[in-house]
């Protein structure tokens, strides 16, 4: 029978690898957004503003710091979070061009798709959080 202590690691593994799988999914979507756009065929579209560099280079260190969350995953989830609070900030001032209204709408911050790319991140400060708290709670029993 599984004691208390291996059922909270169990569910920090697990926590873990779907922040691993989630990242992968969430930065590899990403990737193959910019690959597929750099290598449109038809005629060049219009020079990108400077805001719209901006936000597609936060959405570049998102995509580095998944990656990077593989093998570190306080410093990845740390730069993911602040790569993605700078976007959203961005966002819910309504400074990206197009169809983006910015604010809390679904045009804006509440966008579920935009809203998906923090749940690796959370995840992965979960998992952080479970092991801090069993570490300290050994140190009390010790």
């Amino acid at each position: 029978m599984k004691t208390d202590r291996e059922r909270k690691n169990a569910a920090i593994v697990v926590i873990r690898w779907s922040a691993r799988v989630l990242g992968l999914i969430m930065a590899g979507f990403l990737l193959l957004m910019f690959i597929g756009q750099s290598l449109e065929s038809y005629p060049p579209s219009e020079q990108i503003e400077p805001i719209a560099a901006i936000g597609l280079a936060l959405m570049g260190i998102y995509i580095v710091a998944m990656f990077l969350a593989l093998k570190w995953e306080r410093l990845g989830s740390l730069f993911g979070a602040a790569a993605l609070g700078s976007f959203f900030v961005i966002l819910f001032l309504g400074l990206l061009p197009g169809n983006v209204s910015g604010g809390f709408s679904s045009r804006g911050v509440l966008n579920p798709v935009f809203m998906a790319f923090w749940l690796p991140i959370l995840l992965y400060l979960l998992c952080r959080r479970l092991e801090k708290r069993g570490r300290e709670r050994t140190k009390t029993v010790l």
